[in-house]
């Protein structure tokens, strides 16, 4: 199986900008290179004017030898076809395969029969043979052919230099365009390769201050992005972990607390079962099978009660997976009021007001937990008189419960609310308590898709609102 190429986010930014660097020198070179063609055009250009304008003074001269057959005037025909020739010369010296040669060698060409014609002209003595007509309109037909060929030289090269002048246009617009898409299509990729996968983690992040541990998709980018993003759900995990040793802490802290409670309401079925128990030993002989039948019948009673103590305490401190299920709201919030009863001051009073109707998609014990809390919270909160109210009405609209648990103590001010579900804040003195008992009951909200929220101002009490769903479609095997 082939080794995966794992390239850091380095590596490809320093890649990507020497691409786009030797793009830009690769476009500037081949700029560059047509520009000195179109300079080395420019030259033949300037030397094609001056052979045209040097064939035009051969032809000067040419008609002045024709018209007074002055001897100068044959020689400065001869030096200006010289001249010309050499002008060939120079053009052809510019190097490269020329796509003039083939209209100098032909120039060339009609440039020597021009002298020779020339040079036979000038050996006739009688100019008014026919033989001197015809060497004269042999010439000028001559000469006017190798002045349409030095024009036509002229012409192409004009030609040539308009097309690279084209040429440079279009590439200028070419490379500038491709030079743009670069400068565009880049930065997008950085933004998708760096930016996007940064983004991803940071509203996960956001979803972790939340109480959210949502754990995010990793993108294949090959780089340190796709290892941040591994380590990232790699802490999530962890955080889950560590989440649910705070709640089972924080459970065995309520254990404690709960532990003298269940002792003290044992102590009452305990004493009415060793009461029972002495009445039916003294009135064994007397026969009354009437009253020892109401003792005993008392003893099961208290048994059951005790039973019902032990059992409610033993369900609450079983660890268990995260399961939900369909319960009357009513009912778990009864069961928690019966565990934290003896631990609630006798002069602070409790009321809870929810429909039995109202059933709910939950973990039972879990919110058991959560309103236990709650109701420790509230009672600390008072201190000595008042009263913790629970009600609970159904929002059929926003598909919602919404449970209130509000408290007549001292209340909570403005400035602190944000911080109360952190875990181990607290404003109890030390050794009053841990600081988790929030944070794990707003844990406990938001495994079940719900946001508790609070309200309060200082001496007006607090009253602190839970919103969970009413209709089932959550995970149902969550592991504790």
């Amino acid at each position: 199986m082939a080794s995966r190429i794992h390239l850091n986010l380095r590596f490809k930014m320093m890649f990507n900008l020497g691409c786009y660097i030797l793009g830009i020198l690769g476009m500037s070179l081949i700029s560059y290179n047509d520009m000195e063609t179109t300079e080395d055009k420019i030259g033949i250009l300037e030397l094609a004017y001056s052979l045209n304008n040097i064939i035009l003074e051969a032809r000067r001269y040419e008609k002045n030898y024709l018209l007074y057959n002055e001897a100068e005037a044959f020689e400065e025909n001869g030096r200006y076809l010289a001249q010309a020739r050499d002008t060939e010369k120079a053009i052809l010296a510019t190097g490269g395969k020329l796509k003039i040669a083939p209209i100098l060698e032909e120039l060339d060409r009609q440039i020597l029969s021009y002298g020779e014609t020339m040079q036979s002209l000038s050996r006739q003595e009688d100019r008014t043979t026919a033989a001197y007509a015809g060497i004269v309109d042999l010439l000028r037909e001559m000469g006017k052919g190798m002045t349409e060929k030095a024009e036509e030289l002229v012409a192409f090269e004009r030609g040539q230099i308009h097309s690279n002048l084209n040429l440079l246009k279009k590439q200028l617009i070419a490379w500038s365009s491709l030079a743009v898409a670069l400068g565009v299509v880049m930065p997008i990729l950085l933004v998708f390769g760096i930016f996007g996968p940064l983004s991803v983690i940071k509203n996960a992040t956001a979803d972790i201050a939340l109480g959210r541990f949502n754990r995010i998709q990793v993108i294949n980018t090959r780089d340190e992005m796709q290892q941040v993003m591994e380590a990232f759900n790699t802490m999530v995990r962890e955080l889950e972990r560590r989440q649910d040793q705070l709640v089972q802490s924080q459970k065995l802290s309520s254990i404690g607390t709960l532990t003298a409670g269940v002792a003290h309401q044992l102590n009452n079925p305990l004493n009415n079962i060793s009461t029972s128990c002495q009445i039916a030993l003294d009135e064994l002989e007397t026969g009354d099978l009437e009253l020892l039948q109401r003792m005993l019948k008392n003893i099961d009673q208290e048994t059951l009660r005790a039973r019902d103590v032990v059992k409610g305490l033993l369900e609450f401190s079983r660890v268990q997976e995260f399961s939900l299920r369909t319960a009357p709201l009513a009912e778990t919030v009864r069961r928690a009021v019966r565990l934290v009863q003896s631990q609630i001051p006798a002069d602070i009073a409790l009321r809870v007001d929810i429909p039995d109707d109202l059933v709910l998609p939950m973990d039972t014990q879990r919110m058991q937990e959560v309103f236990l809390n709650m109701i420790i919270n509230a009672a600390q909160a008072i201190g000595n008189r008042g009263t913790i109210t629970i009600t609970a009405t159904a929002d059929d609209q926003a598909g919602e419960a919404i449970i209130e648990v509000r408290d007549t103590g001292k209340g909570i001010p403005r400035e602190i609310q944000g911080r109360l579900f952190d875990p181990f804040y607290t404003t109890k003195e030390e050794g009053q308590g841990t600081g988790l008992g929030l944070s794990v009951v707003y844990g406990i909200i938001q495994k079940h898709q719900g946001h508790i929220t609070v309200e309060s101002s200082p001496g007006e009490g607090a009253a602190f609102f839970i919103r969970l769903p009413l209709a089932t479609g959550l995970t149902t095997a969550t592991t504790a």
